[in-house]
């Protein structure tokens, strides 16, 4: 039974391509390059850094990655959304009976949490960074493992939902479930390839997968 939900964060219960969009067209303008489309942008959503300054930006350039963090806050604050079934299943998860979690390569995710009210809705927030000190960043699957020592609950009884490769192989690392989520670049079928256990396009989905975990075993 799953007794534990943990999360991603970005592009899993927050929209926040939009976000990035705006940061690197931020750069863009400083530096007389052409502004960012946001369907180039969702291209390469969950890549590293330098291979995002790099198809979007033409190249990468550390002084570029400065001034996108200068920015970042101010259009974070502004533009990352949760998407429209978020709170809804959030809600309806927590009514039955599930713990909620997140675990992000943020290295504080909760201010964010809290910037967007969603912070409420979870039993642990957990970054590289917070509130167990320095952990490595995932695919590690450190924080993961530390937060289920924290609530004592075992990985049997846990899934992990994130729009990436990365939080496949997190999730398969730790010995929990591994739920693929398509709001980012990643498809169904490389969810499978990646050997996750179940593959999904909407939160809403999760409802049903919690029930039918629960009847299969009764």
């Amino acid at each position: 039974m799953i007794k534990l939900m943990i999360f991603d964060h970005d592009m899993t219960i927050v929209d926040s391509s939009y976000a990035i969009m705006a940061g690197f067209n931020y750069v863009a303008e400083h530096e007389g390059l052409p502004k960012v489309s946001h369907e180039l942008t969702m291209k390469y959503i969950a890549t590293p850094i330098p291979t995002f300054c790099e198809g979007l930006l033409g190249e990468y350039r550390p002084e570029w990655v400065k001034l996108y963090r200068e920015c970042n806050e101010k259009f974070e604050r502004e533009l990352i959304k949760p998407f429209d079934d978020t709170i809804p299943t959030l809600t309806k998860l927590r009514e039955m009976g599930v713990k909620l979690a997140v675990v992000s390569n943020r290295e504080k995710p909760r201010s964010v949490l809290e910037r967007t009210d969603l912070a409420q809705y979870f039993d642990e927030i957990v970054g590289a960074a917070e509130p167990y000190g320095k952990l490595p960043y995932k695919p590690n699957p450190a924080m993961i493992d530390e937060l289920l020592k924290h609530m004592s609950i075992s990985p049997k009884d846990t899934a992990y939902v994130g729009d990436a490769d990365l939080d496949i192989v997190t999730a398969i690392g730790a010995n929990v479930r591994s739920i693929g989520i398509t709001k980012g670049n990643f498809t169904a079928e490389d969810f499978r390839l990646l050997g996750a256990w179940k593959s999904i396009d909407e939160l809403g989905e999760l409802i049903e997968i919690v029930e039918k975990d629960a009847s299969d075993r009764e």
